[in-house]
């Protein structure tokens, strides 16, 4: 499946940030994201920062397990801590930080849930996967706003 088989979103966002993201990755996370369905997956997009934040530039992705419960999964997802902080360590000594957290919506849209605002962190970017029938139909990222009420829309770059 190409980065182009689910449209991906790309909303003005007011403080013109940008996410870059290469198209295998892309593939790589519809994949992982149609594996999972009906379940949320979740995972890790790896890379650096640019432009005081405003930009990032994703280099990797690791997909990560949904650990939330199991009859919950469908609508939720949590990454264990632990995991988390070893895929961390792991980029840092490449010289990568976690730059965003990416997981899928089964049957719901591309947009951050009330529960997704309330575990984010401002600076990463979140993309979001809307999935129907196994099959990602759009994709859009967003950024946790300074105060925490609610997210910003991200431009979505795709690179080669």
């Amino acid at each position: 499946m190409g980065a182009d088989s689910a449209r991906i979103g790309t909303a003005i966002n007011p403080v013109d940030a940008t996410l870059f993201l290469p198209e295998e990755i892309v593939t790589e996370m519809h994949s992982h994201a149609s594996l999972a369905y009906p379940e949320e997956c979740c995972g890790l997009l790896l890379g650096v920062f640019e432009g005081d934040t405003v930009s990032r530039r994703v280099q990797e992705s690791k997909r990560m397990e949904n650990v939330f419960l199991k009859e919950e999964r469908y609508h939720r997802y949590s990454i264990d801590p632990k995991e988390f902080l070893m895929v961390e360590s792991a980029g840092e000594a490449r010289g990568l930080e976690v730059i965003g957290i990416y997981h899928s919506h089964p049957n719901a849209p591309a947009k951050p849930s009330q529960f997704d605002t309330a575990r984010a962190w401002p600076n990463l970017s979140y993309v979001v996967m809307e999935v129907r029938d196994s099959k990602p139909v759009e994709t859009r990222s967003w950024i946790l706003k300074d105060d925490r009420s609610e997210f910003a829309s991200e431009k979505i770059s795709i690179v080669k």
